[in-house]
C-alpha cells in the first residue's frame, strides 16, 4: 500500500505469479509472492515484493529459504529484483497516513479549487500547517472543512506534497505544491 502512494510507481500487482519451489522435505510446493511493483522510470527494474511478520522471518527463515531462493531465480530471470520486507517497513504513521488518504481517491476536485489551492500555495512560504494554509482564506468553518478535503484529495494525487511522519492532522506540514498544469 505505501508503494501505491509513492509518485514514482505506475503499479502494484497483488499476488502476481505461482511458483514451484521444491522444500526441505523434497517436496513441491507452490508459492506466490504478495506483489510485484512497477516503476515509472524505465532505470528502476521491476521489483517482485513478499511481506512477512519479522517473528516469522527470524524463526522459519530455514524453510522459508527455497521458496524465497525461487522467487530470486524468477526475478532475475525476468530482470526484475526480489525484496523480503518485514512488517515493521508496512505498518506505523506514515500506512495510517497513506490509508486515511486514500479514502480520498474517488472524490474529485474541481478544476477551478486544483488551480487555486495549488497557486495559492505555490504563493505561500512552506512549509506550513495546514491549518494556518486554511485560515488565510477560508471564510467559515464549512469552507475550512471542505477545502481540507481537497488538501487531502491533492495529497493523494501528488499534487501536494505532505509530511507524514506524523499522523495526519490540521498541523500536517505541507512542504511543496506542483505548479497547477
Amino acid at each position: 500500500m505505501r508503494m501505491e502512494f509513492d509518485e514514482h510507481v505506475e503499479k502494484v500487482v497483488s499476488q502476481p505469479i505461482e511458483l514451484s519451489y521444491t522444500d526441505l522435505n523434497g517436496r513441491t510446493q507452490r508459492y506466490t509472492p504478495d506483489y510485484l511493483v512497477y516503476f515509472k522510470t524505465p532505470e528502476r527494474k521491476p521489483m517482485l515484493v513478499e511481506v512477512k511478520e519479522r517473528e516469522e522471518l527470524l524463526s522459519n527463515f530455514q524453510k522459508l529459504k527455497p521458496k524465497f531462493a525461487e522467487a530470486f531465480a524468477v526475478a532475475k530471470q525476468e530482470g526484475w529484483i526480489f525484496k523480503i520486507y518485514d512488517e515493521r517497513r508496512i505498518h506505523g504513521v506514515l500506512l495510517d497516513n497513506i490509508r486515511k488518504l486514500r479514502n480520498y481517491s474517488v472524490s474529485s476536485v474541481t478544476d477551478e479549487a486544483q488551480h487555486f489551492l495549488l497557486d495559492s500555495l505555490n504563493k505561500t512560504q512552506l512549509p506550513i500547517t495546514v491549518k494556518q494554509f486554511l485560515e488565510s482564506f477560508t471564510k467559515d468553518r464549512d469552507e475550512y472543512l471542505q477545502t481540507i478535503g481537497r488538501i487531502w484529495w491533492l495529497a493523494r494525487h501528488h499534487l501536494v506534497y505532505l509530511d507524514l511522519s506524523s499522523p495526519l492532522s490540521q498541523n500536517t506540514q505541507i512542504v511543496k505544491a506542483k505548479k497547477y498544469v
